[in-house]
């Protein structure tokens, strides 16, 4: 089903730029190629990331890998393939948008981020009011309305950027707070270990992207090393520490403590 669902996305997308309903935007990530095909080949290929750790966290759900803990990932047979999708889905949404540069591929690549965004603060406010499944794709579906309602607004923020940076940077925020409180508040058994290495990961992350963008440090145009991807790369093993801090929470009635290991 995801890749029906990615094959349509590029299909579209595909049709649309042929016909001309799509112009070429210049580039903004550093990366200078020759190369015909990809705008930007390097940042391009090193989405792979998110599609690989996707495909990890979908299998590892479906062995049964992590079935002794209680927690909603693996109580529910929705969340983990929603998760690995939305997470799967990022690389080929930013795919398009580097090997293209179009404003239609930088579309796809916000949206994306939009879905994890939404699913992050859903998922985490739904464990900390202790709300269900309705609950979590109302606050999740509104998420997204209100990114790409806000993100048609022109706004311009020193560091972050554009709308797009700036709301995605909110909803990490309030995603932290909620978590911060199921752990301090609720104490709730699970291991903090993998959340702060997700946490070290993307703060890492962060801060080789706003390095490397174009006429900074890190930004060498036409070497093979690229900050940015170096940034999909981070993002996805982020991604990945997140969801094995997530699917360690063991509601079990038997342990109520939250544990480093």
């Amino acid at each position: 089903m995801v890749f029906v669902c990615i094959i349509c996305l590029l299909i579209i997308y595909l049709q649309l730029h042929a016909m001309g309903y799509d112009q070429r935007e210049p580039g903004g990530y550093c990366e200078i190629s020759t190369n015909r095909i990809f705008a930007e080949p390097i940042n391009t290929w090193s989405n792979l990331g998110f599609i690989l750790v996707g495909f990890l966290i979908a299998s590892q759900m479906m062995w049964g890998t992590y079935k002794d803990n209680v927690n909603i990932l693996t109580e529910s047979n929705f969340m983990p393939i929603f998760l690995a999708s939305l997470v799967i889905c990022l690389g080929p949404c930013s795919m398009v948008m580097h090997a293209a540069y179009t404003h239609l591929g930088m579309e796809f690549d916000v949206l994306s981020e939009y879905l994890i965004c939404g699913y992050l603060v859903a998922y985490s406010t739904q464990r900390l009011f202790h709300m269900n499944k309705i609950y979590f794709v109302i606050v999740f579906v509104l998420i997204v309305v209100i990114c790409e309602l806000v993100s048609r607004c022109q706004i311009y923020l020193p560091v972050l950027g554009g709308p797009a940076n700036l709301l995605v940077a909110i909803f990490l925020v309030l995603f932290l707070i909620a978590e911060l409180l199921i752990v301090f508040y609720h104490k709730s058994n699970i291991k903090k270990r993998w959340g702060i290495a997700s946490a070290i990961t993307f703060v890492l992350a962060f801060a080789i992207w706003i390095l490397s963008d174009t006429g900074r440090p890190l930004c060498f145009p036409t070497s093979w090393f690229q900050g940015h991807a170096l940034w999909h790369v981070l993002c996805a093993l982020a991604l990945y520490f997140l969801f094995r801090y997530h699917v360690s929470e063991n509601n079990d009635k038997g342990s109520s403590l939250v544990t480093f290991f």
